[in-house]
């Protein structure tokens, strides 16, 4: 989907547990409107909104402390979306995945850290 998209997914994921879920919605819904903000819901576009939700609700329903859960959480939302988006290009270009993996852990991780160090919650 491209670079952009995968930081602003990576960042919405660490958001879940940093925010309510009303602050979450909007950022999810500015998100939206930024990368497409055409009047159709693309399955593209939906899968990347509940994504961050999703995340919301493993957060809030399992007890894991957030600096396990939010790695945890991108790398299953980064599987989720690719699988959803192009199944046949995730199974054939899997290299390109991984380097993408790593660019939105590691910024998902600044994302992390710089919330937790202003103590966001």
């Amino acid at each position: 989907m491209g670079v952009f998209v995968n930081i602003i997914l990576s960042a919405l994921i660490v958001f879940a547990f940093f925010f309510d879920i009303w602050e979450l919605l909007v950022f999810i819904l500015f998100a939206v409107f930024v990368i497409d903000w055409a009047p159709t819901v693309s399955v593209d576009i939906f899968v990347f909104a509940i994504i961050p939700l999703a995340a919301y609700v493993f957060h809030k329903v399992f007890a894991w402390t957030a600096w396990i859960a939010a790695p945890l959480s991108i790398v299953c939302g980064f599987f989720l979306l690719y699988l959803a988006v192009a199944p046949g290009a995730f199974l054939t270009y899997w290299n390109l995945f991984l380097i993408d993996l790593f660019g939105a852990l590691v910024f998902g991780g600044l994302v992390f850290l710089t919330l937790d160090r202003l103590e966001v919650k």
